[in-house]
């Protein structure tokens, strides 16, 4: 395995732990891009037979892969898959119910990859995603940095997260700053204790 790919893996391994720590048995998380269907999975395991997974994806070739390994995996009546994009997330769900909303950003592996997260929807996304999850909920995002784009991306959601009231919510970002090519870097947002505010406010 090619070292960019163990950091990556390392990465996305961060991400699953810090959603393993919260999310309880009977809970409803979110797959806000379900690629391959690795997080779509992992969700399914955590929320139990009580709980609900909702995986969203543009790409039809995403959807059908995840419904495919979760078939596979006994776990396919946990998870709704929904073709649609991450950013209309808010149509389906109501807020404060998510105690966990996960992103990767980048493109399909395995598939077009010129057909990749962008800016607006993914800022949209956010937005939605921010409004949905629960107190002590959290959103992961894993956000790549090597493709086309990719670095426009990155700074959005850097610029967007930075704004974000430390009265509602904590940010991590967790980086490889000595490792060369652009690793990728996970950001964590966690909703504190406490009365709920509008987005508008949490973000002032």
């Amino acid at each position: 395995m090619k070292r960019n790919q163990l950091l990556t893996n390392k990465i996305v391994s961060w991400a699953k732990w810090f959603v393993q720590q919260e999310v309880k048995p009977g809970e409803i998380c979110v797959d806000a891009t379900v690629g391959n269907g690795n997080d779509t999975l992992f969700l399914a395991g955590l929320v139990g037979r009580s709980g609900k997974v909702y995986g969203f994806d543009i790409q039809t070739a995403a959807i059908e892969k995840t419904r495919q390994r979760l078939a596979e995996n006994g776990l396919l009546e946990r998870v709704c898959l929904i073709r649609d994009s991450h950013a209309c997330m808010g149509k389906y769900l109501e807020p404060g119910t998510v105690k966990a909303v996960m992103f990767n950003l980048g493109y399909l592996p395995g598939g077009d990859h010129s057909l990749t997260t962008l800016p607006g929807s993914t800022l949209q996304a956010l937005d939605a995603a921010l409004q949905l999850i629960m107190q002590d909920g959290l959103i992961t995002v894993v956000c790549y940095r090597g493709h086309e784009g990719a670095l426009t991306e990155f700074k959005a959601l850097s610029d967007f997260l930075a704004e974000l009231n430390p009265k509602f919510y904590n940010v991590l970002r967790l980086d490889l700053i000595n490792r060369p090519n652009l690793p990728p870097v996970l950001f964590v947002i966690s909703k504190k204790h406490g009365k709920g505010c509008s987005l508008e406010t949490a973000r002032s």
